[in-house]
Parts: C-alpha cells; structure tokens; sequence
C-alpha cells in the first residue's frame, strides 16, 4: 500500500505558506505593515568599470547590497578590519578580478589603496570623493 505521508506533508506546508500569505489579525494593531523584499532573482544587477588590467575591464555592482555591508561588519567585528577586508574585495570584485589584482606585477600601493578605499566606501556607503587612482 502506498504511504500517503509525502502527500500530507505538501498540503501541510501549503497550507502554512498560505497562512503565511494572509495578513495576521495581530498586525492590525501595529502601527506598521511587514517590509516585501524581492527574491534574489528578481534582482538584477547593473555593474560598471573599477580597474583595468591592460585592456581586460574589471567591474563592481552599481549598487552594492547593504548586506555585503553587513556581512563585512559582522567579518570585522569577529576579526579585526584587515582581515575582514580581503572577503569584501573578493565579494565585491569577484575572484576573477581579485585574482587577476594578486597576480598582477603592475599594480602599485598607491592603485591597491585606491581600489581597497573605493570598494570600503561603495560598500559601506560613504560618501564618494571621486578622482582616479595615480
């Protein structure tokens, strides 16, 4: 006889989603209504240029997540600032492009700096100062 219980279990939890779904009496006494934050999907993300490497462009995010600002606090707070630092770059940047900052022979502190400062100040939302690296 076959067993009913993985049945069961869809319904269950279709039927919590769609309680989920309903607004809860208890929030009409709140002053507020529950924040709708669009799935990951639904996001897309625009990038634009930070570096080159020769010709090969390299780029960051637009707009960068709150949430990779959050991430670095939390890294920061756990393991001091400069070991927070390198997750960031690599969330931010990718790894290809991290990668390619390690191997380069060209990069110089002046450049490292700039990209390590625009990064912090993008992703933490301090204000933009502009100007281009020497």
């Amino acid at each position: 006889m076959a067993s009913t219980t993985p049945a069961r279990t869809r319904q269950a939890a279709a039927a919590r989603k769609r309680a989920v779904a309903k607004p809860d009496n208890g929030t009409d006494a709140l002053d507020f209504e529950p924040l709708r934050i669009a799935a990951n999907d639904d996001v897309v993300e625009e990038r634009v240029p930070l570096f080159y490497i020769g010709d090969d462009e390299y780029t960051i995010p637009k707009q960068i997540p709150p949430g990779v600002a959050l991430q670095f606090l939390r890294e920061a707070r756990e393991h001091g600032r400069e070991l927070a630092t390198a997750p960031l770059l690599i969330r931010v940047l990718g790894e290809d492009a991290y990668e390619a900052l390690e191997q380069s022979k060209a990069l110089d502190e002046d450049q490292m700096e700039w990209i390590i400062n625009k990064v912090l100040d993008l992703a933490l939302g301090r204000k933009q100062q502009g100007g281009k690296a020497k």
